[in-house]
């Protein structure tokens, strides 16, 4: 074989490879596009969108950022953008470290007055800090301290001042964990993680007299969408269950707050997730509504 025919061989052995380089590529830059465009959508022009539909009295209401994957994306953030928007309330975005690090208490107070806080929505994302109860620190899962504290800080903050308060998933735990309380690892009990920690839900029972029954007139929900593998175990003084679930797992709680507007509610399902949105979203629709009452009686006493 001559040496032009040695170059052309080669040559043609490298165009498949080029070819399938270019290819490569095109298709992470396409990702890379996706990507930044998403974060762009749901870190700022969706806000901005969102905020342009609320009317400029809209009730503050106080969101502690998750710091899970879907947290960092701005994922969370755009789900419940969407049903505290539809309920009326505007979030308020609020960083672990927005009370320094460690937190300090007073910082959380003064923060709570200088951003006008009308109520609180703590959500889903890692895993309480098991030091903070007493629990296995071999078990847990995505544990960010500085958020728990900073949480803990805001849920005593805001009871003081009489804010309304409302926990979902992770937010229920560390609601009942802020009063005293303890949480349970469904994790190591098999049979209730595949019952709690799926998709695809299960009913629950809510307890007839209390407040999340008479917010969502029923006693029983069929279905709900259900994603945590811990959940709480000891209510704290003063806390009462409200619902339960399969394995009679506590799925609600309820607390007295100081003011008349002011009620403490955790939820361990996701009601923004749940098609059944008439009945469920009712608990961000109070959330709003009883942080409006409080900025009214706040101003009639001033």
């Amino acid at each position: 074989m001559t040496t032009n025919e040695n170059k052309m061989e080669r040559s043609g052995k490298a165009a498949p490879a080029t070819k399938r380089l270019r290819r490569w590529l095109c298709r992470v830059a396409l990702v890379l596009v996706i990507l930044v465009g998403a974060y762009v959508l749901f870190r700022i022009l969706y806000p901005v969108w969102i905020d342009s539909h609320l009317p400029a009295d809209a009730p503050r209401i106080a969101f502690s950022l998750d710091n899970s994957l879907l947290g960092r994306i701005g994922v969370t953030d755009a789900t419940y953008q969407r049903v505290m928007t539809a309920a009326g309330g505007r979030l308020i975005s609020l960083r672990p470290d927005a009370a320094g690090d460690p937190v300090d208490s007073e910082a959380v107070k003064a923060l709570i007055e200088r951003k006008q806080i009308e109520g609180v929505l703590l959500t889903g994302g890692g895993d309480v800090d098991p030091n903070l109860y007493g629990g296995d620190p071999n078990t847990t899962r995505l544990v960010h301290r500085l958020r728990d504290d900073f949480e803990i800080a805001l849920i005593h903050a805001a009871r003081q001042r009489g804010l309304p308060i409302l926990g979902i998933c992770r937010g229920c735990q560390i609601i009942n964990v802020a009063l005293g309380g303890t949480v349970r690892n469904l994790r190591k009990e098999p049979e209730l993680k595949r019952q709690h920690l799926v998709l695809r839900g299960h009913p629950v029972d809510l307890i007839p007299d209390s407040k999340i029954a008479e917010i969502l007139g029923v006693t029983h929900l069929s279905k709900v969408v259900s994603l945590h593998g811990n959940a709480v175990a000891e209510p704290a003084p003063g806390v009462s269950i409200a619902a339960t679930g399969p394995g009679d797992v506590i799925e609600a709680i309820e607390a007295d707050s100081a003011g008349r507007a002011g009620w403490i509610i955790g939820i361990q399902w996701h009601p923004e997730l749940t098609l059944d949105g008439e009945v469920q979203n009712k608990v961000y629709e109070i959330l709003v509504d009883r942080a409006r009452n409080m900025r009214d009686h706040r101003l009639s006493s001033d």
